[in-house]
């Protein structure tokens, strides 16, 4: 195992992707974090209570993700090359592509953790099948633990379905030897589930007097701790309230941390976002680091560990560095997908103006859409659009250019090749016959 190139109490501001990419292997102890759930939500804007401004987007396409990488894994992970092809199939683009973005970085995770380390990943209904089958297919579906069930409540009355009032934590190890805390993961008993233990002895424990079958008693002692897998936290309120949209109670990475690190342990979180994980690593004496694309982390970590750590009002809040820059690797080693491959992607050419891009199409194919064939009886009517989509690879280059009519060119959009446009339009039987009986063999 390397030691970690990064100093404890760390807020790298930036795309966690790089940052993560610096990270030594092996390195880190603990990964809690709670990505985007690709909710579709455009856009949030507001203010924390500390007076930041915040903003972000959770809508995911393939042009935003797969035209700067590729809609494929590298070859060394084909089974979540599978995956997310199955998602994209089954669930959409949106869907694909939010699986593309968030494998390449859980790959990374599974890299930089020890081998006795864990890593918890907060997600809701909206991708929860398709995260899982990514996780299992990064860390290996028998080194699954846990599907924590996070009960939080709340007023609302759905009309058509049950109240949707919780959210998932999957809980994956990188080994069969891992960290595990019983007495961090345990809860005491609630008052109202005491029930027939109610006797005292002499050192406080409670227990039950229960007859046996000969007649004689035994006292039968109440555990004091339970540990199953749901678990009921009151959502955000009150003083810990930061108007962070995305804000999850202390008290739940509390008990991920406690369960699953011991102090002085690294515990990382790649999406900080309002530093929820860092304050409660902060409050139970772990070291930690952070990472949040947006600026003003930097001022709700500060603002909340003056307020919220174990020692409020302390210097800790001014010893927090937070680097702009991604570490640099002192391990030799490569990133776990050194790429995402972009597929027969070729150095684009200057950009032309459109006018003389159609015009250039005109003179080498005619006055036809390249998709149905049909003539207009201006050229302006055709769209210039790409043989080969650049989400697929394709590059802008004269050779890749194509023109189609606006029904053709919004059935093709980014997701068929050109070849594919007309296969779907012969099926159709929306093709110029006499133009297609000579196109076709060209």
């Amino acid at each position: 195992m390397a030691a970690l190139n990064v100093a404890n109490r760390t807020l790298f501001i930036g795309d966690n992707l790089p940052v993560l990419r610096g990270i030594n292997s092996e390195s880190i102890d603990l990964i809690a974090t709670d990505p985007p759930f690709n909710k579709g939500v455009k856009a949030f804007e507001g203010i924390t209570k500390a007076g930041e401004n915040i903003s972000y987007s959770d809508v995911w396409t393939w042009g935003d993700v797969q035209a700067e990488w590729t809609n494929a894994i590298s070859n060394d992970h084909p089974a979540l090359h599978s995956v997310i092809r199955a998602a994209n199939a089954s669930a959409g683009d949106d869907m694909g592509a939010f699986l593309c973005w968030l494998a390449v970085r859980v790959l990374e995770c599974h890299r930089i953790l020890k081998p006795t380390g864990s890593m918890y990943l907060h997600i809701d209904h909206t991708a929860h099948a398709y995260v899982k089958a990514m996780m299992d297919a990064i860390f290996g579906r028998h080194q699954f633990r846990n599907e924590i069930v996070w009960c939080y409540g709340g007023r609302g009355m759905a009309k058509r379905w049950f109240q949707r009032k919780h959210d998932t934590i999957l809980f994956y190890s990188k080994s069969d030897k891992y960290v595990f805390n019983s007495k961090g993961a345990s809860r005491p008993v609630a008052p109202e589930h005491v029930g027939r233990y109610n006797k005292v002895d002499e050192s406080g424990r409670r227990y039950a007097r229960i007859k046996n079958r000969d007649g004689t008693y035994s006292n039968i002692y109440l555990k004091d701790v339970v540990m199953e897998d749901w678990w009921e936290i009151p959502y955000v309120r009150g003083r810990e309230a930061t108007r962070y949209p995305t804000q999850k109670p202390l008290a739940l990475y509390e008990r991920i941390i406690q369960a699953s690190s011991s102090p002085e342990e690294i515990v990382l979180d790649p999406f900080a976002g309002c530093a929820t994980t860092c304050v409660a690593a902060e409050r139970l004496g772990r070291h930690w680091v952070g990472i949040d694309i947006n600026i003003e982390a930097r001022n709700v970590i500060r603002s909340r560990l003056r307020t919220e750590s174990a020692t409020p009002n302390s210097s800790v809040a001014e010893d927090i560095q937070t680097p702009t820059e991604p570490p640099k690797r002192t391990d030799g080693g490569k990133a776990a997908a050194p790429e995402l491959r972009v597929v027969s992607r070729k150095r684009s050419e200057p950009r032309r103006p459109v006018r003389e891009i159609r015009e250039w199409l005109e003179i080498e194919g005619g006055r036809r859409c390249q998709g149905c064939g049909w003539e207009p009886p201006y050229l302006d009517y055709l769209q210039v659009d790409h043989k080969k989509p650049r989400s697929l690879g394709g590059a802008d280059e004269l050779d890749n250019y194509t023109l189609l009519c606006d029904p053709c060119n919004r059935l093709k959009s980014n997701k068929l090749t050109l070849n594919e446009l007309r296969d779907l339009r012969v099926e159709e039987g929306r093709v110029d016959a006499v133009w297609w009986a000579e196109e076709r063999w060209k």
